[in-house]
């Protein structure tokens, strides 16, 4: 690719782009507060009268909506402007939070869903761009630190508002605590800022023709001249993949085996989301010293590390031991975000930036949903086996969930040892950041 110069960055006040920067945090952290609605999975479950397995589709039907139209979202961002997009997403997200918290039955739940998939779709496609947007060029992986940093925060509150809302409001409050969120940030972005409406960079010369390519073709070229560039996505979907095991059956460990309660369990699951900020907030140090290549592999050291922790659990675990799992993969999911998305970044041209972000969105969802098929079947097939056995009820759990992170840390630890033999994607040079 031939060097790009950009004019210089188009100006506006601090205090809109720290507005801004604001509302977009705001408005992005509708995705990862989701992850209150895994606190809620017991009592939606109890709720609607369902078996623990289908509790599965309400993750699925949104994350399936939002995975599948993320990318073109990310493109329509590109064409028609990140800032238009985002808001879209957010009127149709007060929406759909309401349409699920007043759900009388099951089918109208996973129907919002589909809705609330949609509004995720066109806020997290166009977010990572607009971030970028309000930064110099050569402070690209910090400006996705902020993100990712913004994110985390939104998961360290998510297990901490999923408990307490369901413990005042019941299980709709999840979703209910959403609505003034999307409502404050919309009205935040209604303040003119350039720097959102034009973005920072013009398109250069010598990409112009890149306009011309579909979303498809811009991909598959991108795979056939950089040999690294579908390691690094299959490394975000194992990534994705093995990570979603925690806020998908931990809250069932905790209430099941330690018998918790919703407001204990989304406290400890704190910690995970603690380490997630941590790892994001520390990046842009890492991949200054070691480059991207570097941090990446420590980042998948760490979330295999955690996994391979969890392994030894069990119905007597402690605290700290619980504590010190979760939040190692945490630090490595949270670094691992980060750097993926400026690599995608850095190998994708300027103006595809809404495609390269949503690049992260769509590797997560194959991951989520990878997961959601095969972990909650693992854990059922090794509940049902050990109940067979003549095991307690609690015991058949604990076994399920054991056999559970015995394949997960395997498949964690066996797919990044395989990487290491890739020549040059962990240990050579990698994109500039």
């Amino acid at each position: 690719m031939p060097t790009l110069t950009y004019p210089p960055a188009i100006k506006a006040s601090p205090f809109l782009n720290l507005l801004a920067l604001f509302a977009i945090g705001l408005g992005a952290s509708v995705g990862p507060l989701d992850f209150a609605v895994n606190v809620a999975f017991p009592a939606i479950s109890t709720a609607f009268q369902i078996q623990t397995q289908t509790i599965r589709w309400v993750a699925l039907f949104y994350v399936l909506t939002y995975g599948s139209l993320v990318l073109w979202f990310g493109a329509l961002g590109d064409r028609i402007g990140h800032l238009r997009v985002f808001r879209l997403g957010l009127v149709l997200g007060a929406i759909a939070f309401a349409l699920c918290a007043v759900s009388p039955f099951y089918s109208w739940l996973l129907a919002a869903r589909v809705l609330q998939g949609i509004s995720a779709a066109l806020i997290l496609s166009c977010g990572p761009a607009l971030v970028t947007f309000l930064f110099a060029e050569h402070e690209r992986t910090r400006a996705l630190s902020i993100y990712g940093s913004m994110a985390a925060l939104a998961t360290v509150a998510a297990p901490i508002i999923g408990g307490l809302s369901i413990e005042w409001m019941g299980w709709t409050g999840v979703y209910w605590i959403r609505v003034p969120i999307v409502l404050v940030a919309l009205a935040c972005l209604a303040l003119h800022n350039p720097r959102l409406r034009h973005g920072v960079h013009g398109v250069p010369d010598a990409t112009k023709k890149i306009e011309s390519l579909s979303t498809m073709q811009l991909l598959l070229n991108t795979l056939r001249s950089n040999s690294n560039f579908g390691w690094v996505n299959v490394s975000c979907v194992i990534v994705q993949l093995c990570s979603f095991s925690i806020p998908l059956i931990f809250p069932y460990y905790l209430i099941r085996v330690l018998h918790w309660g919703s407001a204990q369990s989304g406290a400890l699951l704190v910690a995970w989301a603690l380490g997630g900020l941590a790892g994001a907030a520390v990046t842009p140090a890492l991949v200054r010293r070691l480059g991207l290549n570097r941090t990446g592999f420590i980042a998948a050291c760490f979330c295999c590390l955690g996994l391979v922790a969890i392994c030894l659990w069990s119905a007597s675990v402690s605290i700290l031991l619980m504590v010190v799992s979760i939040a190692l993969q945490g630090i490595g999911l949270g670094l691992f975000q980060v750097v993926y998305s400026d690599w995608m970044m850095a190998d994708l041209p300027p103006q595809s930036r809404g495609v390269a972000g949503s690049l992260a969105v769509l590797t997560r969802m194959l991951g989520i949903v990878t997961g959601a098929v095969c972990w909650l079947w693992l854990v059922d097939r090794g509940e049902a086996s050990a109940l067979a056995a003549g095991n307690t009820p609690e015991s058949a759990f604990l076994a399920g969930y054991q056999q559970l992170h015995y394949v997960v840390a395997s498949v964690s630890v066996g797919f990044f040892t395989l990487s290491c033999f890739k020549r040059g994607l962990w240990f050579c040079a990698a994109p500039s950041p």
